[in-house]
């Protein structure tokens, strides 16, 4: 987690099932760097979406017993990699940090959940994502290495997604929020 911001870079790719990519992660070399976890993630906005309005996102995540803050705000023009600013900090406790931005006007807009594990390969960090709509690689560097990590893992920039987890249950035809069945 950090408190400064940084750009962060990546593209997402649609896969059948996520066994076959950490096994041939794990045959290229990738490591480790953070086990299966289940995340719950809430999209906050003003009453009137004024901060999608402006392409910013806000985001409380709890990921197992940690919590984080994100915002993250649009840089530069479209490319085949999403890219964003980015600042981010742990929370120490993820309801009072709920209940705090609800009290100043801030209303949950979306909610998505996924299982996400993580490695880390030739300079990025490659996460494999479970959610509700399916199975995703996420691919996180600068876009040399993204592309060579991509190459090695099978895809091209063909497959890359650069469209939010919501953009992606929007494009489903639901409606509502994106959380596995109880």
């Amino acid at each position: 987690m950090n408190t400064e911001k940084r750009l962060e870079i990546e593209v997402k790719v649609r896969v059948a099932a996520l066994p076959p990519c950490r096994k041939k992660l794990l045959a290229l070399g990738a490591e480790l760097a953070q086990v299966r976890i289940r995340e719950h993630n809430l999209v906050l906005d003003t009453p009137g979406h004024g901060l999608k309005q402006q392409g910013i996102l806000l985001r409380l995540r709890r990921a197992g017993k940690l919590s984080s803050l994100t915002m993250k705000t649009p840089v530069g023009q479209a490319s085949a990699y999403k890219v964003r600013a980015e600042t981010e900090t742990v929370v120490a406790d993820f309801a009072a940090m709920k209940k705090i931005l609800r009290g100043i006007g801030l209303r949950t807009v979306f909610t998505y959940e996924k299982y996400r594990e993580t490695f880390r390969l030739g300079g990025v960090l490659v996460m494999l994502d479970q959610t509700p709509i399916g199975d995703f690689i996420e691919i996180e560097g600068l876009p040399p290495a993204i592309d060579d990590v991509a190459s090695r893992l099978g895809f091209s920039p063909a497959d890359y997604i650069t469209d939010s987890y919501r953009q992606l249950f929007l494009g489903t035809g639901r409606s509502g929020n994106m959380i596995f069945a109880p």
